[in-house]
């Protein structure tokens, strides 16, 4: 037996969650689902992993099967925004399973591909529409999306929609909405400043708080490793050849670093590619298919990544570089350790980022056993290419002075002279 028939959904709702083998509710969506159902306005806020998607769609849907409106032209009755793309495709390919025998309207709404398409499916309406703020923002200007109607709006990631530039979209995209409505707010952490902002957005709300500190889920096993900045690669190498990782999710601190650790790791013989926001859609799509497909072994990632990415079966995630927020930390090793599995979460680290560290072990109210490396064994283990290796030698000379400073040198051969 199916135990969601508890929350009594609709019949198609239950067949589509039995055809795709999910039984029995998480905590969040014991606690959401009824609230949602009964048209209140809903903060909701869990650890990352813990199904907060399927807390708001599975009543969304219930909702307007119950309560069946007509279509309004470029329209739709419910509106998920999310902040990106990736995540925006996760959510939507949820919306379909959950939907897979109803007789309803869905559209996905994001940058990077041509509108036509978008607009054209807007044209008779929808009951859900799943997107991203911009996108959002521009149909709207066009006249091609009229969210008049919109009775329900669903802010997913809320605390990064209010907290990484998109306030001023969504404020306009919220005064265009009408004011009776149902909001409902979804996040795995909330700042105090961000939830003094978040809270002007709902009405005689019910909060549902099952993850108060941010803490990551507990199946994950972290590591953290002091490395300098200039052996990082080396080290990566190293703890790749060491744990004998197949296959991990790289977060880097921004996309120039994240492109040339992957172009890094390819020199190595590994398969890597990093996906950011410069690369266009198809391209987003690809690598994220390849990854899933083990056509890559690594996927290298920045920190607007770190909640779009959905990927079951994932061991390994890599800090390559420690995030900026320490909230982020546990949105990123949150890829990982996903439905109940377990995990495991490696952090390189050098001098610079000391005090990101202690950021996290303070939310997180954990502190970590900091591993040294071996940098000479590392060395010794490295492949150094050199066009002609019989007249050239390499020799690693250590700093005394700075003894973070490696300097390797590249020497010929002196013949000796004919006495």
């Amino acid at each position: 037996m199916n135990k969601f028939d508890s929350f009594a959904l609709n019949k198609q709702i239950i067949k589509a969650l039995d055809y795709a083998k999910i039984i029995n509710p998480t905590p969040i969506q014991n606690k959401i689902i009824p609230l949602i159902i009964r048209k209140s306005d809903v903060l909701g806020v869990a650890q990352t992993g813990t199904g907060k998607t399927a807390a708001y769609l599975l009543p969304i849907l219930h909702n307007i099967t119950k309560h069946s409106t007509e279509y309004n032209k470029k329209s739709c009755k419910s509106l998920v925004i999310v902040p990106t793309r990736e995540l925006a495709i996760q959510v939507y390919d949820n919306l379909k399973i959950f939907s897979k025998f109803l007789s309803l309207r869905t559209c996905l709404i994001v940058g990077g591909v041509k509108p036509g398409p978008q607009l054209k499916s807007l044209l008779k309406g929808v009951d859900v529409l799943v997107g991203t703020p911009g996108r959002i923002m521009d149909h709207m200007n066009t006249k091609g999306l009229i969210i008049s109607h919109t009775n329900t709006i669903i802010l997913d990631e809320a605390d990064q929609l209010m907290d990484l530039g998109f306030l001023p979209v969504i404020k306009k995209i919220a005064h265009n909405l009408p004011k009776k409505r149902q909001t409902i707010l979804i996040t795995a952490t909330m700042l105090a400043n961000v939830k003094d902002l978040a809270l002007k957005f709902l009405h005689d709300y019910e909060e549902i708080n099952l993850s108060p500190k941010a803490l990551p889920v507990s199946k994950i096993r972290q590591k953290t490793i002091r490395v300098t900045n200039s052996d990082k690669l080396v080290n990566l190498k190293s703890i790749i050849d060491r744990e004998k990782i197949f296959n991990a999710i790289i977060f880097t601190r921004t996309k120039k670093r994240a492109d040339n650790l992957a172009k890094n790791l390819c020199k190595s013989k590994f398969k890597a590619m990093a996906i950011h926001g410069d690369k266009r859609q198809s391209q987003r799509i690809r690598i994220l298919n390849d990854f899933k497909n083990s056509k890559l072994n690594f996927l290298i990632a920045t920190d607007v990544a770190a909640r779009g990415l959905d990927i079951h079966d994932i061991m390994f995630v890599i800090n390559y570089d420690l995030p900026t927020q320490p909230e982020i930390y546990v949105h990123r090793i949150g890829r990982t350790a996903r439905a109940g599995k377990e995990g495991i979460a490696i952090s390189l680290f050098d001098n610079s980022e000391l005090k990101k560290l202690r950021s996290i072990e303070k939310l997180i109210g954990k502190k970590f056993e900091v591993e040294k490396t071996d940098l000479k064994n590392n060395l010794k283990n490295e492949t150094f290419i050199k066009e002609n290796p019989k007249k050239t030698f390499l020799k690693v000379i250590k700093n005394k002075k700075k003894k973070n400073v490696i300097k390797i040198k590249s020497f010929k051969k002196r013949k000796k002279k004919k006495n």
